[in-house]
């Protein structure tokens, strides 16, 4: 079975996202590499907030992503999404269905769904489940000693800095892009903001 490496940049993403719209069921696409039996995910893509995604929309969605991703030698390597209950974790049907078109692309591709009742400043162990799909095609959690974490204290670490700063009002989804197609889907600016703390925290300039 395949080993799952989850970055600081993916988390970080996915929590300013839920913290944009707090009241909202967002979701993305999560954005990794393959090689000797591991995904290492790396980056996401926040897409959704306003609706659960469209047939239409979604698929307008995956293919920008797709094309930015492929010079990067990147692929589309799952789906998160972050309910809008607080206490709701589950991955209902729309989630399962976006994640399994991804699976028909991507071979172990994952879904991650946040567990809001725990996002905080200090969760202690990461707030999110990772599922993959099984021999019968059901989406079910994922055995922890697959999933990898690199640098889990300082990823806290980080997203707590830019939670602090309110760097989530600086996010862009594909629906906010949409709306107005000059804001930048790709976040670049989040993702240098990113790698400056991360290597402040390394001791790099």
């Amino acid at each position: 079975m395949c080993e799952v490496e989850i970055g600081t940049r993916v988390y970080a993403k996915m929590c300013l996202h839920a913290a944009r719209y707090p009241h909202c069921t967002v979701s993305g696409a999560l954005v990794g590499r393959r090689g000797n039996g591991c995904v290492t995910l790396c980056d996401c893509v926040p897409i959704n907030h306003l609706y659960l995604p469209l047939a239409l929309s979604l698929e307008v969605a995956l293919t920008q992503i797709d094309s930015w991703c492929a010079p990067q030698g990147l692929v589309i390597a799952g789906y998160y999404q972050a309910n809008a209950g607080l206490k709701d974790n589950s991955p209902g049907c729309a989630a399962q269905r976006t994640a399994s078109l991804i699976s028909e692309y991507q071979e172990d591709a994952v879904l991650i769904m946040l567990d809001n009742e725990h996002l905080s400043l200090n969760p202690g162990v990461p707030p999110l489940t990772v599922l993959h799909q099984n021999s019968s095609k059901d989406w079910v959690p994922k055995e922890k000693t697959l999933v990898m974490w690199g640098h889990w204290e300082e990823t806290q670490r980080i997203t707590r800095q830019l939670l602090h700063a309110k760097a989530y009002q600086r996010l862009v989804d594909f629906d906010t892009h949409l709306d107005d197609i000059r804001a930048d889907w790709t976040n670049q600016e989040l993702n240098l903001e990113i790698a400056r703390l991360s290597a402040a925290a390394n001791g790099r300039t």
